[in-house]
């Protein structure tokens, strides 16, 4: 009998742990997908390849310009192979997505959908702005 109820004891212990990281998880993906800081970074526009190189390495005005244009000689290049990937990407995607659907409750889906509008618009106006090959 007390084999019996250290085991109860240690199973609902066990249970009670999972059942606190699960709740803590989904409170820290809830809290840092609605914090400042992201909202702040979101806002902001990205910051070019040429001008992240030129602070990390402390690049010249010259150096810099001599990267700008080294990348600006590959845009036509990379926009054809981002618009080529495009379609295999997409289909990847709404694969994944449909997936974790399956997985959520109503609610649970009424927020998913949300946070994919918000994502897709961030994408959306990141692509309109020229990145990743959208001109």
């Amino acid at each position: 009998m007390l084999h019996r109820s250290k085991f109860y004891a240690a199973s609902l212990l066990a249970a009670t742990f999972a059942v606190g990281v699960a709740v803590g998880t989904g409170v820290s993906a809830v809290a840092s997908d609605r914090s400042p800081e992201r909202a702040e970074r979101e806002r902001r526009p990205r910051e070019s390849y040429s001008d992240r190189l030129g602070r990390e390495l402390l690049l010249t005005q010259v150096q810099r310009d001599s990267v700008t244009r080294i990348i600006d000689g590959y845009q036509d290049s990379m926009s054809t192979m981002w618009e080529s990937l495009r379609p295999r990407t997409d289909s990847i995607r709404t694969a994944i997505r449909q997936n974790i659907m399956d997985l959520l409750d109503d609610t649970q889906q009424d927020r998913y959908r949300a946070y994919m509008h918000r994502t897709d618009s961030v994408r959306a106006a990141r692509e309109a702005g020229g990145h990743r090959g959208s001109r």
